[in-house]
């Protein structure tokens, strides 16, 4: 029942992660498109566009080893 908790929780939390990462990295302070960016702001660019799959990844990991061990057990 945990499993299926986190696997439905991670699509619910999907629309919203990615959401807030393109508002991050479309913002006046840090526009990610720009061409003339520092090296500082790519690493925090690549950093922003990476957390909502690493999320994402990590909460259906977690959905999947819980799933297989309930169904294992």
């Amino acid at each position: 029942m945990i499993g299926v908790v986190f696997f439905v929780l991670g699509l619910a939390l999907t629309p919203a992660l990615t959401q807030a990462s393109d508002e991050a990295t479309h913002s006046t302070e840090l526009n990610c498109s720009s061409p003339s960016i520092s090296d500082q702001d790519k690493a925090v660019c690549d950093s922003i566009d990476i957390q909502p799959f690493l999320f994402i990844g990590t909460i259906f990991g977690l959905a999947g080893v819980i799933l297989t061990g309930a169904i294992l057990q």
